[in-house]
């Protein structure tokens, strides 16, 4: 059992099934479990432009980022199984990149594990650039426990 969790939540079936690992892996009654998520905002633009426009942009897209961000958690906090320490579930909202704002989460909360899908729903550009579950276990200074299979099984 562990006493404090970090679940990376995207939305994806393969996190609701690593959610539900992480509830049954949580230490009943005192257990914690982060949930976090993590919205790339849109990129700035890069090079020319009026810079009013860019700061517009960038505002408009953080502000949907955010609000994407809360119904995702809201969507996994509605589905957390029956027993789950719903006491105990801490919510979490960065705006950044996934696998280095996983990693910096678990490292300033100090979590035993992170628990996390294996894919997300960025499985294509996953095979390009690599995978967020892939960077986060090899990077993260704690144990990661990669959620592999098939989500509806229940894993």
């Amino acid at each position: 059992m562990f006493r404090s969790l970090l679940v990376p939540v995207d939305g994806s079936d393969y996190a609701q099934a690593a959610l539900r690992v992480a509830c049954r892996l949580a230490e009943p009654g005192q257990g914690t479990i982060h949930l976090l998520t993590v919205i790339e905002p849109f990129e700035p633009m890069q090079y020319g432009g009026d810079y009013r426009v860019r700061q517009i942009v960038r505002e408009a897209a953080n502000d949907n980022a955010e609000k994407e961000g809360r119904d995702i958690l809201d969507r996994a906090m509605a589905l957390m199984p029956d027993g789950a320490p719903k006491d105990g579930v801490q919510t979490l909202l960065r705006l950044g990149s996934p696998a280095e704002t996983i990693i910096e989460e678990a490292e300033r909360l100090g979590v035993d594990a992170i628990v996390m899908g294996s894919r997300g729903l960025s499985d294509i550009r996953g095979l390009l650039v690599g995978s967020v579950s892939h960077k986060v276990s090899h990077v993260a200074g704690c144990t990661v426990i990669s959620v592999h299979g098939q989500p509806h099984t229940g894993a």
